[in-house]
């Protein structure tokens, strides 16, 4: 655990952060893995002072992000689930939640592999995901008598994607919407859903008053390096379309691009995700390049 400001709590092993808002009344922002959130548990059970978990927060709907809720909600079982509205109707699906358990579980495979976690995770329950609660731009929850956590639509990666913006701290919880650090110095564009989106979400964050930037994965950003991180960011989503553009304009096959794209991005923390399931994914980077030409 990491105390990151006076209201802010870091946990997780930097390959998927939690964050816990709060002190005698909190929220449990991102959900992770089932490895993850077995991780999660191992730390809060050494945790001393533990608030009242009122909420825990989704910030989108990705396997890697929702499937360690089973396990949080045995944690937490009167904490309210929170995620936007296109989060929910995908969670609430059978078919999608099934196939992304099934990524689950192949993640726990691979941290077991590699020493993170020592057994794989028990996970209660494995089917729709349901959300208690609502959110979108505009909308704000409260902890306690004056912490408030302001919710911001931070579409581009995902459609479904929120952050959460605690201005009393100057902290911003982006989850995948400001990149992936998949390496040291390395910043995977991820425009899974549409370029100029991610563009102006990036866009969006450079102009709040931050000292702390928090992503689901990787370091903390912190003080004067969060503008510089951000810039990093727009550069290399920049430099990604321009050099996937003009392979397309080469007529250089599609495929073809998309095996250059995995093989560019698919390093560090991502390696521990399914092969398959990545390739799929950054071949998304391509087709939303195509769509702009």
């Amino acid at each position: 655990m990491q105390q990151l400001t006076q209201n802010v709590r870091l946990f997780g092993n930097g390959y998927f952060n939690y964050y816990l808002a709060g002190d005698e009344e909190a929220a449990l922002i991102e959900c992770g893995t089932s490895a993850g959130a077995h991780i999660f548990a191992g730390q809060w059970e050494a945790f001393k002072d533990k608030p009242d978990v009122k909420y825990i927060v989704i910030l989108h709907s990705h396997f890697d992000h929702v499937c360690g809720l089973p396990i949080l909600k045995k944690l937490f079982p009167s904490a309210l689930v929170v995620a936007s509205s296109g989060a929910r109707k995908i969670l609430s699906k059978e078919k999608a939640m099934a196939s992304a358990f099934n990524s689950d579980h192949a993640v726990s495979e691979s941290y077991l592999k590699a020493g993170f976690i020592d057994r794989l995770p028990e996970i209660p329950e494995s089917g729709p995901i349901a959300v208690d609660v609502v959110v979108g731009e505009g909308d704000r929850l409260l902890l306690g008598d004056n912490l408030k956590l302001d919710i911001l639509d931070a579409p581009g990666h995902s459609a479904c994607s929120v952050a959460v913006f605690l201005e009393s701290d100057g902290v911003l919880l982006a989850s995948d919407a400001a990149g992936y650090q998949s390496a040291p110095g390395e910043i995977s564009p991820v425009f899974f859903q549409n370029y100029d989106f991610y563009m102006a979400t990036l866009k969006r964050f450079q102009n709040l008053p931050l000292k702390v930037l928090g992503m689901a994965h990787g370091d903390i950003i912190q003080g004067e390096a969060v503008r510089q991180y951000l810039r990093q960011t727009t550069k290399a989503a920049e430099e990604a379309f321009a050099w996937i553009k003009e392979d397309l304009h080469a007529g250089v096959d599609e495929e073809q691009i998309s095996q250059k794209v995995f093989k560019r991005y698919f390093k560090g923390g991502l390696s521990y995700y399914p092969a398959d399931i990545m390739y799929s994914t950054m071949k998304l980077l391509v087709t939303n390049v195509k769509a702009k030409l």
